[in-house]
């Protein structure tokens, strides 16, 4: 499963010029769909290089880079069906990497300085590792979800309540059998929110996903402390008895997906709400003044653009720097630098979907430059 850990190895890697490939691949699930994936690969690696011919240039593509991702598709395909799997390669670097990836990301291919991670990183946003606990009135399951591995981290089983057939005289007993199987379940739940609240991990921010019967969904959410509600994506109703790893994860997966898209809708409308750059002219002015303190930025897309051989600034045209007369250095995605010189002011970067702008940001100080500042409350 890939982390923030691959992303920041990756980051830490250049090369001294446009050398380094990578290259995001879509598997089809259907096996038969193998035959024509090389091809494929192929097509995107030739759309950004032509293939050098000698090993003495310290940019362009090399053979052996080309062929290192094509032998890999080739041997490992079958193993990828139903993945986007990333290549990073650079022979002059010593690097190869074929990273599966645990969720889709439009297929790319970028020859540059160093790896492209925006899609990695949203991968890695966008499909995180989880909890999920299934119960009923006895019985209760926390499993751990990390890409596709389910691994269970507990298992919890009540004291069986008599049945509720037996009655005595005027069902005053099975009253009372019904209040202890009422006490016994709440006891169980809040049991059962024990040794969530114990899994939540150092930061306590894992996603939870509850399932099983509605009964038995509100008792334990209602057993939940306020730490570990709010760590609550959502739940999926399924008799417990029934469900197997697989499905489980089936299940909830798209509980999963739809709490991140939420998240990102609401982090998008306070990022806005306050003060921001919202646009690339504002949001470049904002980066190239070290203002921003969490970017958002849009998953698909490229921006080609320049950035100054002297200063770093990074700009639309050749002739924007102040920094005149230095050789401006053509990059392929503005949108990727953008990120990587955030992450290097240790602020943050969200990748969000269907976002009505490429990229906007939320600001530590107002910039001088761009027209599309907002300035909010700045309290």
């Amino acid at each position: 499963m890939i982390s923030h850990a691959d992303v920041e190895k990756l980051r830490g890697m250049r090369a001294p010029g446009r050398s380094v490939l990578s290259l995001y691949l879509p598997v089809p699930l259907d096996p038969a769909g193998l035959r024509g994936l090389a091809a494929r690969a192929g097509d995107l690696i030739a759309g950004v290089s032509a293939v050098r011919l000698d090993g003495g240039s310290t940019a362009g593509l090399s053979y052996a880079d080309r062929d290192a991702v094509l032998d890999a598709v080739a041997a490992h395909g079958r193993e990828w069906l139903g993945h986007t799997v990333a290549f990073f390669a650079c022979r002059q670097l010593g690097l190869f990497e074929a990273l599966p990836l645990p969720c889709a990301v439009p297929e790319r291919a970028v020859l540059a300085t160093r790896p492209h991670v925006r899609p990695l990183l949203a991968a890695v946003q966008r499909c995180p590792d989880y909890r999920v606990a299934i119960a009923d009135r006895r019985h209760a399951w926390v499993l751990s979800v990390s890409g596709n591995r389910v691994d269970t981290v507990a298992r919890q089983s009540g004291e069986g309540p008599r049945s509720p057939s037996f009655g005595g005289w005027y069902g005053l007993e099975a009253h009372r059998i019904q209040q202890r199987i009422i006490g016994l379940a709440r006891h169980h739940y809040r049991e059962v929110a024990a040794i969530l609240q114990r899994s939540a991990g150092p930061a306590g921010n894992v996603p939870l996903v509850i399932g099983g019967h509605h009964d038995s969904i509100a008792g334990l959410l209602q057993a939940l402390p306020p730490a570990a509600r709010e760590s609550f994506a959502g739940s999926f109703t399924a008799d417990p008895h029934t469900l197997t790893p697989a499905r489980i994860r089936e299940l909830a997966s798209p509980v999963i997906a739809g709490w991140m898209a939420r998240r990102e809708r609401e982090l998008a409308e306070q990022i806005l709400g306050g003060m921001a750059a919202v646009g690339l002219r504002a949001s470049l002015a904002a980066v190239n003044e070290g203002a921003i303190a969490h970017l958002l930025v849009a998953h698909e897309g490229m921006i080609p653009g320049y950035v100054c051989g002297r200063c770093g600034a990074l700009s639309t045209g050749i002739d924007e720097c102040p920094d005149w007369g230095t050789a401006a250095r053509p990059v392929p995605d503005l949108l990727e630098e953008m990120v990587q010189q955030t992450l290097d002011d240790n602020a943050d970067v969200t990748v969000i979907r269907d976002a009505p702008f490429s990229v906007a940001a939320k600001l530590r100080f107002p910039v001088t430059g761009g027209e599309s500042v907002t300035r909010g409350d700045q309290r």
